[in-house]
């Protein structure tokens, strides 16, 4: 990777990977660079690869533990405004289209949306090419904020729930996944480092600890009201992710919390 960046300075792949594999613990988020460019390579073959492959299942784990967080399925209400954050083929949208009156899909591949809108063309109300933290301050306010494995490209989680914060609704909520690293991994991340809060890892995706995200959560007006440990939702060769799910509601003085 250092010579991929000798040659080309402007290697954004060769950059994360380098910080990957070195565990660079000044590295903040992936760039937009990256994240772009891995998706519109991978659109195409996304889905396949990740469910059919990867044995992924965290989209319907997300909607399962968003349902629990209610009380049971019957009991989550409808939302006016619903963005689906770092949309993808439209997995998650899929799991949240019937609590959604109006569905906007967001992702920084024009590729992947393309996908998106030929797999499941009649699911999302209007699509976006963008970064979700200038998304979520276009369309505030929004009453629910989905992601599904797209947070996992943001380190330092303060910018992104800044953006949350501005533009949820009061009493709006967001519901989404990260990743935990591996058990044993984060046995010598809690001995060597307790208050670790990201880890950049070798697959380039980052991890993060649960008191961290509650904690930021907490900074931005964000409750974390239902949390999940979401182990085994994918595959990464032959080993199980581990993962969480958070679901947070915007502290409001006025609107009805649960």
């Amino acid at each position: 990777f250092n010579y991929a960046i000798e040659l080309d300075s402007n290697n954004e792949n060769a950059k994360h990977m380098l910080a990957s594999v070195t565990a660079d613990a000044t590295m903040r988020r992936a760039s937009n660079t990256y994240v772009t460019q891995l998706f519109e390579d991978y659109a195409e073959n996304f889905e396949h690869s990740l469910v059919q492959e990867l044995g992924y299942d965290g989209y319907q784990r997300l909607r399962r533990g968003f349902n629990r967080a209610f009380g049971g399925e019957e009991k989550v209400p409808k939302f006016k405004l619903v963005v689906d954050a770092g949309c993808g083929t439209g997995l998650v949208g899929e799991q949240f289209r019937n609590v959604s009156d109006h569905l906007v899909g967001a992702d920084l591949s024009s590729s992947i949306i393309n996908e998106a809108l030929k797999a499941r063309p009649n699911l999302y109300d209007e699509t976006i090419v963008g970064d979700v933290t200038d998304v979520f301050k276009k369309l505030k306010p929004i009453d629910l904020i989905i992601a599904g494995d797209s947070y996992i490209y943001f380190g330092d989680l303060n910018p992104l729930f800044e953006s949350m914060n501005e533009g949820l609704a009061d009493g709006g909520f967001a519901s989404f996944t990260l990743e935990n690293p591996a058990k044993e991994y984060e046995e010598n991340l809690s001995t060597s480092k307790p208050d670790w809060r990201w880890q950049l890892q070798p697959s380039g995706r980052f991890a993060h600890s649960k008191d961290y995200v509650i904690s930021v959560g907490t900074d931005n007006s964000l409750r974390t009201i239902h949390y999940e440990a979401m182990d085994g939702f994918r595959k990464e060769g032959k080993n199980d992710v581990r993962g969480h799910i958070f679901i947070m509601q915007k502290h409001s003085s006025t609107a009805k919390e649960l």
